[in-house]
């Protein structure tokens, strides 16, 4: 078997099913050739690492990219850099220069784990070539355990061999080999005890649900234990989908997409429960959203995260899931007699906070039948909201419109549904290709991409790629026609605006070159049809881009910030 080939098929036995790139690497071309195994052939090396970021988080396994040397690789590090922000487990792999050449001026020689150290675990180079196996299964331990996040593998040209003519590796046959699987961490038992006493005692508790609970695939556990106890839980924008929103305990998402009925409640509690979240900047109001005198009980898988913004009461280092499987099993063993076998619908403060919620909604579906022109984008996401409904995947995109996506219950994650969002680096363009990975993975889903235009031109090279795939997902462009932060920013500290387009592409006709299908909306009655279009459309497995109209809207963020 070739050194290539090998790795290939390892990749194989760990349960992989697809590998990114733009298929100029013997990767990608071995990958083809290995049964249960896809080479996903993109437009740009760039574009890989986010699709792989979708993959894991839609499938709970590792991402696998690759991309050729020199400016390839360093084609990859934004995505690296934003998985590795989003904890999301990745493997990378690429050739570099002849060992025997090194340093003395080589094609594309660069120094390749330099670059990618400072945003992976693990940045290593394959020495030789019975390590083979060695290295990738330490690539795919590490990536997987603990704080999960991206790992750099790159194999020498001396090893790997040029283009399509490999070296010949004798390995132990690949029916011997293992997969490396997760390993899971539970908490001390005392301290699990100690956060059950918290608890018990606390009157407002409530959750902030981040990431590492998706990651965790701790859903059914998380459900039982907020029902359990009638917890309100908010999510950072990575944990949302744990539970979706329409839950009567679902209070939307943290930080500066926090709506006034979250806020409220949130202010009088009197124990915070983080699970899986850094609690970062913009999940926090930097650092700002505490409680004055409110417990905090702190979850997560890694020690280096408890304590680093605030100080927790107890700390618990664990899997999410397992976490939470232990304060379930002491809960109903320890203080059944607490709980009364009361069903949280019927406990008055739920009651309370159900009420409000319900008039929330109702005064957001009532801002949102705006007849304003241009279209307002909270109307246009209310709207994809709707439509799209259940069994919907929501891919997040980094702007300034398309932020209201972020927000329940503009949007809200129904049953059956899940999110795929941008990591704490908001490297633009991901969910534009995300979007692609996620119908691929979930073709039976539908998948819908909320993205500004900027964001939009930055990756829409990839729609004929889309098209090749028959991936019938949908882009929600809100254009209007700049960056709209940046428009923001210069407008009020400036005085002057020099960030809108002054040219703009005809979004529709790129869309039908690219043998995709593009609707232009600019009026509010056409986007409900043209939303209900664009699932037909995606049904037969067609892409659609829906370019919406509409201006800058910023004052939810404003009173936010």
């Amino acid at each position: 078997m070739k050194t290539w080939e090998l790795i290939a098929n390892m990749i194989k036995e760990q349960g992989i099913e697809y590998v990114f790139g733009i298929g100029d690497t013997d990767l990608q071309l071995y990958a083809d050739q290995v049964k249960g195994l896809n080479a996903i052939n993109l437009r740009y090396e760039g574009s890989a690492p986010f699709m792989a970021m979708a993959y894991s988080r839609l499938t709970g396994k590792p991402g696998v990219c690759s991309g050729s040397s020199g400016p390839g690789v360093a084609s990859l590090v934004p995505g690296a850099l934003e998985a590795f922000s989003g904890c999301v487990p990745m493997i990378i792999f690429a050739p570099s220069i002849n060992q025997k050449t090194e340093g003395m001026g080589e094609f594309q020689e660069c120094d390749q784990i330099g670059m990618m150290k400072p945003v992976t675990k693990w940045s290593a180079r394959i020495t030789d070539i019975e390590r083979i196996p060695w290295f990738v299964e330490r690539a795919f331990s590490i990536a997987m355990n603990g704080q999960p996040g991206p790992v750099f593998l790159e194999m020498p040209i001396n090893l790997g061999g040029k283009l399509t003519s490999g070296i010949l590796v004798d390995v132990e046959p690949l029916q011997n080999y293992k997969p490396v699987k997760k390993i899971r961490t539970a908490g001390d038992p005392i301290l699990i005890k100690d956060a059950v006493e918290l608890l018990h005692s606390a009157k407002y508790p409530v959750i902030i649900a981040g990431n590492g609970l998706v990651s965790a695939k701790a859903h059914n556990n998380f459900r039982n234990f907020i029902e359990l106890l009638g917890i309100p839980f908010l999510t950072t924008p990575g944990g949302r989908g744990i539970v979706e929103e329409s839950h009567p305990l679902s209070l939307g998402v943290c930080g500066i997409y926090r709506t006034e009925h979250a806020k409220n409640y949130y202010k009088v509690a009197d124990l915070v429960i983080s699970i899986g979240s850094r609690n970062e900047g913009f999940q926090s109001h930097s650092w700002a959203d505490f409680p004055l005198g409110a417990k905090f009980i702190q979850i997560d898988i890694s020690p280096f995260e408890i304590g680093r913004n605030w100080k927790p009461d107890v700390a618990i280092v664990g899997d999410a899931d397992l976490v939470l499987q232990q304060l379930l099993e002491n809960l109903k063993s320890g203080y059944s007699h607490i709980l009364n076998n009361q069903s949280y619908l019927e406990r008055e403060r739920i009651q309370e906070l159900a009420k409000k919620k319900e008039n929330y909604e109702k005064e957001v579906d009532k801002e949102c039948l705006s007849e304003e022109i241009p279209i307002p984008a909270k109307r246009i996401v209310h709207e994809v909201s709707k439509v799209f409904g259940e069994n919907t995947i929501l891919v997040n995109e980094n702007g300034s419109q398309d932020t209201w996506s972020y927000c329940y219950p503009y949007y809200k994650i129904q049953k059956g549904s899940s999110c795929i969002p941008v990591a704490e680096q908001t490297c633009m363009g991901m969910g534009v290709v995300g979007a692609i990975a996620a119908k691929l993975v979930n073709p039976d889903k539908k998948v819908v991409c909320i993205v500004g235009d900027g964001a939009f031109q930055m990756y829409m090279k990839e729609l004929p790629t889309a098209a090749q795939y028959k991936a019938g997902c949908t882009w929600i462009v809100l254009n209007n026609s700049a960056f709209g932060w940046i428009k923001y920013n210069q407008l009020k500290f400036a005085g002057k605006d020099i960030s809108t387009f002054k040219i703009q592409p005809d979004f529709v006709k790129w869309a039908e070159a690219c043998n995709c299908s593009g609707i232009r909306v600019e009026q509010p009655s056409e986007t409900k049809p043209a939303l209900e279009k664009a699932l037909q459309l995606n049904e037969k497995g067609i892409p659609v881009v829906l370019d919406i109209i509409t201006g800058l809207d910023l004052s939810h963020f404003e009173k936010a910030l």
